[in-house]
């Protein structure tokens, strides 16, 4: 998300509100790009370490949840 505005920018903000935890990671830190996103194994929660039981959503359903996230913050910001 852009600091100075709070707009989502990065498919990173899309995927924090899919699900809870830390359930994705990625390869490079350094360069968040889809291709270098993964699952986690194992994340935790209550408490204790589960097995992740999601799946990676596919590049185009990331973008597009970012640019439905932008559109959204659009309306409600101008």
């Amino acid at each position: 998300m852009d600091r100075a505005t709070g707009r989502p920018n990065h498919i990173e903000d899309y995927l924090t509100r899919l699900h809870f935890n830390q359930w994705f990671t990625w390869t490079d830190s350094k360069n968040k790009v889809y291709a270098n996103l993964r699952l986690t194994t194992e994340y935790g929660e209550n408490g204790s370490m589960v097995s992740n039981p999601r799946s990676l959503p596919t590049e185009q359903q990331c973008n597009d949840g970012l640019k439905e996230l932008q559109e959204q913050w659009d309306k409600e910001n101008t």
